[in-house]
């Protein structure tokens, strides 16, 4: 399941996976009123939109490979969440590359202010991954290292989507370097929750590049909540057949060491790997301060995310 962001180098993805997939076998939901979207998608959206039935209609039509302009949370439930994938691109080239399409595609005659200003379009890369949802992706890449990224998700997914160039601007009405110090310190206002989201998912990028080049697993977890003492989250390894074995530690001191192997539901029913067996938990004394605890894997010290408020 590919979240095709706009202006992040989606088209030049989705070809790919067109010419790894074969065409017939992708299915596309750009809305239901885009001519490209997918007929099986066009009736579960006019239907009852049951789940169940449309995840079954999907394999016995042989489709292989779900993209299009949609929220996560359409079809997080439907399809296992490690299965779905993203490319991000730094939040305010994003919106004036965006921009400058809806003026040269869609004859857009507002200007920039009034354009990244509107609802829609402020935290939009964050809205369509889901604040609560984007540490569940199985790969979120980057424009800005495409290359790599690409290199990265073909081999996590044992694939060989070839990398491509389409869909590149002819022409910019607005240029993302020109911008002015009011324009920039009012999208960077606007958009505060998207650059810290993008600034977490490009740290974990980086260890995940990190990792391969040391021929080490790169491993998927967060830090859910923490009550009472209590410290709990997930963590798995692409390397499943293994539990992660995970440390705490406070100003780099380890407090606890636990393997993320306890039952959790919720990952299980999210189809997150291991049957849901990717929990792990702490309790802690009342001296310790329970926010200023860091979970990191315990053979690489990558740092697992803190999501809990």
């Amino acid at each position: 399941m590919f979240v095709h962001i706009p202006k992040t180098a989606g088209t030049s993805f989705r070809l790919g996976a067109d010419a790894f997939f074969g065409k017939e076998n992708v299915c596309r939901d750009y809305g239901e009123r885009a001519v490209e979207t997918s007929t099986i998608v066009r009736e579960w959206i006019s239907s009852d939109k049951d789940g169940w039935l449309f995840a079954r209609d999907f394999e016995k039509l042989g489709y292989q490979f779900l993209t299009g302009h949609f929220h996560a949370a359409k079809y997080i439930s439907i399809f296992d969440a490690s299965r779905m994938i993203t490319f991000l691109r730094d939040p305010i080239q994003r919106i004036a590359s965006e921009y400058n399409h809806f003026v040269r595609n869609n004859g857009y005659k507002g200007s920039f202010e009034d354009f990244f200003r509107s609802p829609q379009n402020i935290n939009r890369q964050l809205r369509l991954v889901g604040k609560n949802n984007w540490a569940e992706f199985g790969f979120i890449g980057f424009v800005d290292a495409y290359q790599d990224s690409l290199k990265l998700l073909n081999s996590k997914f044992e694939i060989d989507i070839p990398q491509l160039h389409e869909n590149v601007a002819e022409s910019e009405a607005v240029k993302p370097q020109q911008l002015t110090e009011d324009q920039v310190d009012e999208l960077q206002i606007l958009n505060a929750e998207e650059l810290e989201f993008f600034s977490n998912a490009r740290t974990q990028f980086d260890w995940r590049l990190r990792l391969a080049c040391a021929d080490e697993s790169y491993v998927s977890g967060c830090v859910t909540h923490v009550e009472m003492g209590k410290l709990k989250g997930w963590a798995i390894s692409e390397d499943i057949n293994n539990a992660v074995l995970i440390q705490a530690k406070v100003n780099n001191e380890i407090i606890g060491e636990c393997k993320a192997n306890e039952f959790r539901p919720y990952c299980r029913a999210r189809g997150l790997g291991r049957g849901g067996f990717i929990g792990f938990s702490f309790e802690f004394s009342r001296e310790v301060d329970v926010d200023s605890v860091e979970c990191v894997v315990a053979n690489t010290q990558q740092p697992l995310l803190n999501l809990y408020s």
